[in-house]
């Protein structure tokens, strides 16, 4: 019995070491295949991944799926490198072309002999008359600094070239980007100023309708269509002191109201616009020139609030004259809003358009859900927004028609006050108490009365509460309220069409 016990125990042993090898030889197997699929990961995470190594039989199925889809992944990784790679050599070679071109343009610039300026006397009355307007405020070495457009010192700038232009102004001009606004806004307005002749001599020269000039750009900057809109009258009397811009100074009684500073302000429009005198205006063309190329480059990320805000709008109004001279005067309403497309300005590297500044960087954030646009918005607030929007902006951008505010140069150390008096002298002009039960109110407050109350009868309040408690407006609102017949006063309120004709309108 101790023997076959014996022989047990030894047959027991030996199956108990036959299983422990097979167990180890399993192990060194999934071992091996460990360490291989290792392998081929490192290889994979360190370097590129090939597509050959999915063809590997000892990969499972789910690495293998991993590897080709991580293959696929990195080649269009690096074709769209190599795309980019591409794309930015062209960029900078169109960069290189178009600086090549522009001191070309610059070089070609002044004509070949210096041609004496003999202007009217009225016209430059007005000039000098705006341009003190903006001074009064400034100490002398800023009145020295921006002294008129046809002073000695422009005349010397013209002589030695637009490079001793800038090199003089770029270091002022990058470390103030509001001087910069400034010098730019008041560069074009001299220039509608010098083409304005508010009394033509003779019927041809207010005959702009198909007649050409070259001016910023091979464009014409008057357009060859035929102008066919219709302007709205407005009133004067025997002594012209009631110019009325919007045609709302008349009461119902039959009286003329005072409508406030805007009855003295200059009136550009387009029988007005004297296209032969862009012959005149070469230097003022050289220095938007200069002022442009200098925009590219400047830094908004240190400017407060109000720096921003003044900034941007003369930026936006700068914008929409620019396009006038690039692309004409437009005809229609649709040509209108195709022009503010095409206002396109290039501020510390982006460009931005008209419309991108008004709505994105100005105004309310939008509400629409247009993925793309949305996305467009968002990156251009974090650059250039405000932060938070400032409603009276409403009363400063123009568009350069007839329903537009004036055009004025905002400064950023008083812009609080300089949009105050825009609010208060625009309301004065283009709001009306036409008959005993008719309130006139402009289609601009309309589109923005959400910035200003909830609803007409709200925005009425809000235009009341905005008047001052001397001025006739506010009386004759009054009144209208108080009629004998009480109605909604919302009812009592007509929208005064936008109309779309180019004007500008310039504080004398």
């Amino acid at each position: 019995m101790k023997f076959e016990e014996l022989i047990m125990q030894e047959t027991q042993q030996n199956q108990k070491t036959l299983a422990l090898q097979q167990e180890v030889e399993q192990l060194e197997e999934e071992l091996e295949e460990e360490l291989k699929l290792s392998k081929v990961l490192q290889y994979a995470l360190d370097g590129p991944c090939c597509p050959c190594l999915s063809t590997q039989t000892h990969l499972p199925f789910k690495i293998k799926e991993l590897l080709t889809e991580l293959a696929t992944v990195e080649e269009e990784i690096m074709w769209l490198e190599k795309k980019v790679h591409k794309l930015n050599l062209s960029l900078y070679l169109e960069k290189k072309q178009t600086r090549e071109w522009e001191l070309q343009q610059l070089k070609n610039l002044h004509p070949r002999h210096q041609r004496s300026r003999i202007k009217p006397h009225r016209r430059q009355q007005s000039r000098l008359k705006f341009m003190n307007n903006n001074h009064e405020s400034q100490d002398f070495d800023t009145q020295r600094r921006r002294s008129s457009f046809g002073s000695s010192v422009d005349f010397k700038y013209a002589k030695l070239g637009l490079s001793v232009l800038e090199v003089n102004h770029n270091h002022n001009h990058t470390r103030n980007p509001n001087k910069l606004s400034e010098d730019l806004i008041k560069c074009l307005i001299g220039i509608f100023l010098d083409m304005n002749q508010p009394f033509p001599d003779s019927e041809e020269g207010s005959d702009i309708a198909h007649k050409q000039v070259s001016c910023m750009s091979s464009k014409s900057f008057i357009s060859k269509t035929s102008f066919n809109c219709t302007a709205p009258t407005f009133f004067y009397n025997n002594n012209g002191s009631s110019y009325d811009p919007y045609s709302i100074s008349l009461d119902f009684d039959g009286a003329v109201r005072d409508i406030g500073p805007y009855k003295t302000f200059t009136q550009i429009t387009r029988t007005t616009l004297d296209h032969t005198r862009i012959s005149e205006c070469s230097t003022e063309v050289g220095k938007i020139r200069v002022l442009m190329q200098k925009l590219c480059s400047a830094k908004l990320n240190l400017l407060t609030y109000k720096q921003k805000l003044a900034f941007w709008i003369n930026i936006y109004n700068a914008c929409i004259m620019h396009a006038f001279l690039q692309h004409g005067l437009p005809s229609t309403q649709e040509k209108q809003l195709v022009l503010m497309n095409k206002a396109v300005i290039n501020v510390g590297g982006i460009v931005v358009n008209a419309l991108a500044i008004e709505h994105f960087i100005l105004r309310h954030p939008s509400n629409s859900n247009h993925g793309l646009a949305n996305e467009r918005e968002i990156l251009l607030r974090h650059a250039y927004g405000l932060g938070f929007p400032e409603p009276n902006v409403t009363f400063a951008l123009c568009r350069g028609s007839w329903s537009s505010p004036a055009l004025r140069v905002y400064t950023a150390e008083d812009i609080v006050n300089e949009l105050a008096r825009a609010r208060l002298e625009y309301l004065d002009a283009s709001v009306g108490v036409i008959s005993k039960k008719k309130i006139m109110v402009p289609k601009l407050l309309h589109w923005h009365m959400k910035d200003f109350a909830d609803d007409l009868e709200s925005l009425l309040e809000w235009i009341y509460s905005q008047l001052p408690q001397s001025g006739s407006l506010k009386r004759l609102i009054m009144e209208c309220l108080n009629g004998e017949t009480k109605s909604n006063p919302a009812k009592m309120i007509e929208i005064q069409p936008y109309v779309y004709e180019f004007r500008y309108l310039l504080p004398s």
